[in-house]
Formats: C-alpha cells, sequence, structure tokens
C-alpha cells in the first residue's frame, strides 16, 4: 500500500511548478523590495548632494547675505529636495569661515530648512574652523560652507539599507567678494 502511494506520488507532477513558486516567492519579494530600498537610498544621497551644491553655489555669488535671503534659500533647498522631506527629516547648515593670522575662523553660520537636530562639523561662530586637509584660507579670504544632513529612514527592508544620517558638505569661495558677510537684519 504504501509502495504504490509512492509510486502515484512520483509519477504525479501536476503542482511541481505551483509549489516551486511558492518556495521561490519570498527571495523574489525580498530581491525587489532591497532593489527598490538601494534605489531610494541612492536618490536620497543624490538630492541631498544636489541641496547642497546649489545652496553652497547661490551663497557664493552673493556679496552679502541677510536674514530674508537665507530664509529663501531654506524655503528652495525644501522644493529641490522632493519628494523627500527636507523639512522633517534634515537641516541644512551654511557657514563662512574666513582666513585670519590665528587660523580659519568660523565668521557667520546660519541653520534651517528642516527640524533635524544637528550641529555643524565645521565648528561654532566665533570659533576655530575645522576643514578638510588641504583646503587653505588665506587672511583676509574666506570660504562658504553648506552642510546637509538628512535622517534615511528605510521603507521596507532595513536591514539591507541601515537607517542612518546622510551628510554632505559642499565648498566654494565667494565671487563677488573676498569675505562674505552677513547682516541678520
Amino acid at each position: 500500500m504504501i509502495g504504490r502511494f509512492a509510486r502515484l506520488l512520483r509519477r504525479d507532477q501536476g503542482g511541481g511548478t505551483l509549489v516551486e513558486f511558492a518556495a521561490a516567492m519570498p527571495v523574489f519579494v525580498l530581491l525587489l523590495m532591497g532593489g527598490f530600498e538601494f534605489a531610494r537610498f541612492a536618490m536620497v544621497n543624490q538630492k541631498i548632494a544636489r541641496v547642497g551644491g546649489l545652496v553652497n553655489d547661490y551663497v557664493a555669488q552673493a556679496q552679502s547675505m541677510d536674514t530674508a535671503q537665507i530664509t529663501d534659500l531654506f524655503a528652495a533647498a525644501q522644493r529641490i529636495a522632493q519628494p523627500f522631506d527636507l523639512l522633517g527629516q534634515g537641516m541644512v547648515i551654511i557657514t563662512t569661515v574666513q582666513g585670519t593670522g590665528g587660523g580659519p575662523q568660523v565668521l557667520w553660520q546660519e541653520a534651517g530648512a528642516g527640524v533635524l537636530v544637528a550641529s555643524s562639523n565645521i565648528g561654532a561662530p566665533g570659533g576655530t574652523a575645522t576643514l578638510p586637509t588641504g583646503l587653505i584660507v588665506d587672511d583676509n579670504e574666506s570660504v562658504v560652507v553648506t552642510e546637509v544632513f538628512f535622517d534615511y529612514q528605510p521603507v521596507f527592508v532595513g536591514s539591507v539599507v541601515p537607517t542612518n544620517q546622510l551628510y554632505y558638505q559642499s565648498f566654494n569661495r565667494p565671487r563677488s567678494t573676498q569675505i562674505l558677510q552677513f547682516d541678520g537684519s
């Protein structure tokens, strides 16, 4: 009896494809979600790089900056970052570093465009600036630094692309003036 049942099972292959598909389906779904997450992660990285580069370029073109211009830049940064939520998950910090006899100093700094709490890796206003090796700011010159922070939250597969804070820096020398001033009004 058992032998005859085993022979029947060996001959019946009508559901084999369905069983193979059911076994492979979790792998296909995982690959699909992982591919989506990697593509989204790459897009977020490109967006924050674009935000940092464009904001920094605009600031470097100015003769001086004021509060209204900075507010407009932060609003533009939020628009550039769409469809990602820079306001809810990010922050932009604009800093001007001036060369002095005692080394580079943070002249002024403004933060906004989002509610994320982050501190500048460049330094605080009035303090010594921490610049990348090879970036030299001579006396009576300045450099504009834009930093963009973004808390990346994966949609599907957190183990493939984990939750982390993305960071981007952009550097430019002012084009219209040697030292870019900020008028806080």
